[in-house]
């Protein structure tokens, strides 16, 4: 897409004043201070970027977001977005414009106005104009060479860092970078693609974005848990390396299994993702039912033998998970089909050291709701235990353990 960069020009035609709620942005005031300060991260050029800076950058995204076609979704759309894709919720009488969410730690709800380049990758909701945005310089956003060539005067001088013993170097200017231009153009795109796709349903963004913007795009089903993008969560199952039965990398796979399959939020709350495992089963075949193996194994080794070991969870927690993930993978000891028997609530019900645990929380808990879960657990309770005695996959699964075991059962 192209960006144009006429719009921007318009700017000008606003005396560089903006408007952000009942806030005045002086552009060319912020502009000058940043480009005075330079680029060079190392010398703390970041280090009096404040609110304001992000005031201005939020001003012109604003104009270059409408200018390519982006549609600002009313408030109460706006909000459920950002609540079903991230988990947060923005209170609209609050006096702070900006919501922060933080990929690395996603329970984090302080404010902090940190710009992209410090190392700390925020995403800020922008309340009063309803788009996300990445907390930029002016300089990578904004052809100011071009927009404002007044500007131009303070890059004039050379910019110098003297270090305690007195030696003096030279400090990088931001018209020293010569990839700036399509740094920039990456960050427009970045903008305009990302709030298209995520708040005007707009899949044609899709392609571009899980090219160019990929551990985001990630992160959005694996860190915050959205899985109502049926595209995207294909996307991102598909891409998880998952070797089958990968011994060095068992642990890492079956944690990176772990978040497709459910998520803690910040109140310890558990939701299983049944929009993943009902992909899942629409992507498996009896000829091609890699997934369900994978699931199987999750079960043996994640839940059973070493029960949820990468994972701070409670036994209700653990036990949630344990029962929608069970009650899914025992529909296929029923289909003649597949006829994985022994691989689902057996094999748990038999190698499970907490299983009394486990049970009780069942109970407890109405067995969650799931129409089956108790008959179909009773029934593996009482099932002749195929693995008994050490044999089959108890240490090591094989993918011909995972064959029909139907004369076991009683």
């Amino acid at each position: 897409m192209k960006i144009e960069l006429s719009i921007l020009i318009y700017l000008l035609t606003l005396s560089l004043v903006f408007s952000q709620g009942q806030e005045k942005v002086n552009i060319e005031k912020i502009l000058s201070k940043q480009i005075e300060t330079g680029n060079d991260q190392s010398y703390g050029c970041y280090s009096d970027y404040g609110k304001e800076d992000l005031d201005a950058l939020v001003s012109i995204e604003d104009t270059i977001l409408k200018n390519n076609g982006y549609k600002t979704p009313e408030i109460d759309i706006f909000n459920q977005k950002i609540k079903t894709i991230f988990g947060r919720i923005i209170d609209n009488q609050s006096k702070n414009s900006y919501l922060k969410i933080y990929k690395n730690d996603k329970c984090d709800k302080g404010m902090d106005y940190q710009p992209f380049y410090t190392g700390l990758d925020y995403i800020y909701v922008v309340k009063n104009n309803n788009f996300i945005t990445v907390f930029y310089s002016l300089p990578s956003i904004l052809d100011y060479q071009k927009i404002y060539p007044e500007i131009l005067k303070y890059e004039e001088s050379p910019l110098t860092y003297t270090y305690a013993d007195g030696t003096e170097i030279k400090i990088s200017r931001w018209k020293d970078y010569k990839d700036l231009p399509e740094k920039r153009r990456f960050n427009q795109q970045l903008l305009i693609f990302r709030n298209k796709y995520l708040f005007n349903d707009d899949q044609s963004q899709f392609a571009w974005l899980i090219s160019n913007d990929e551990y985001f795009m990630r992160s959005l089903v694996t860190t915050f848990g959205y899985t109502e993008d049926k595209k995207l969560l294909k996307w991102v199952i598909e891409n998880t390396n998952l070797p089958y039965f990968d011994k060095n990398a068992k642990t890492e796979n079956l944690k990176d299994l772990s978040k497709l399959l459910w998520t803690k939020d910040c109140n310890g709350n558990i939701r299983v993702h049944q929009n993943t495992l009902d992909l899942i089963k629409e992507l498996s075949t009896p000829d091609d039912n890699l997934y369900i193996k994978y699931i199987a194994e999750y079960i043996s080794n994640y839940m059973v033998s070493f029960p949820f070991k990468e994972e701070e969870l409670t036994i209700e927690q653990q036990a949630k998970i344990a029962a929608y993930i069970l009650y899914w993978g025992e529909q296929y000891k029923y289909d003649k089909q597949y006829n994985y028997n022994q691989m689902f609530m057996t094999r748990f019900y038999n190698y499970n050291y907490q299983k009394d645990l486990y049970e009780k929380e069942f109970i407890k808990n109405n067995y969650y709701g799931l129409p089956k879960f108790k008959e179909w657990y009773e029934a593996a309770k009482k099932e002749k235990d195929y693995f008994n005695g050490g044999k089959g996959m108890e240490d090591d699964p094989q993918p011909s353990d995972y064959e029909s075991r139907a004369k076991y059962i009683k």
